[in-house]
């Protein structure tokens, strides 16, 4: 009659999870001028609310981490977080096994098993902490909306007076800022 032991493997991984998030959408600019005249504009709107350029995208980061990215040329823009947390986990895993000659092989099993259930639950901490971004970025993407429809109406506003200077001598421009409506008077 045989015995039957038990061996039993405990695991530990320390690792640093990453996730990122984000959203792409389009600034809707009538065509009013030429696409070079109104990223003209556009990158002189953007900066003047605190963007910076590299090449041909407007650029600036969030104090919450949000980082917005504007190729004034297109108007494509991008929205994203991104963030990292750190998880010390634990797994044991135990196996059996009947005869001596038997014990590596069970010990190497139940270390694979224990190592599996900690990707596992690493795989979980990257999808919280993803879930976390989307929740954060959804949250921050309202007052961003309003901000960025702010910034194609002002565009718009300056395209249809540089059109207006175009087509002849203006007389006249009036500007309600509470309802957002533009008056403009050209002779033509």
């Amino acid at each position: 009659m045989s015995r039957a032991y038990r061996i039993s493997v405990s695991e530990s991984l320390n690792r640093v999870v990453q996730a990122e998030d984000g959203v792409c959408s389009k600034l809707e600019l009538l065509p009013i001028l030429s696409q070079e005249e109104l990223g003209g504009l556009l990158a002189e709107e953007l900066a003047r609310r605190g963007f910076t350029r590299e090449g041909p995208v407007a650029l600036r980061t969030e104090a919450d981490g949000v980082r917005l990215a504007i190729d004034v040329q297109t108007g494509d823009v991008s929205v994203t977080l991104a963030d990292e947390r750190a998880v010390e986990l634990q797994a044991t895993a135990q196996r059996s096994y009947a005869r001596e000659d038997e014990k590596e092989q069970a010990q190497e099993q139940a270390r694979e098993q224990a190592r599996a259930r900690l990707e596992d639950r690493a795989s979980v901490a990257r999808e919280s902490l993803r879930e976390d971004l989307t929740r954060r970025l959804e949250s921050r993407l309202r007052d961003l909306k309003q901000e960025l429809d702010s910034v194609t109406n002002k565009v718009t506003a300056e395209a249809l007076k540089v059109r207006a200077r175009q087509l002849g001598t203006v007389e006249e421009i009036s500007e309600d800022p509470a309802t957002g409506s533009l008056t403009i008077k050209v002779r033509l």
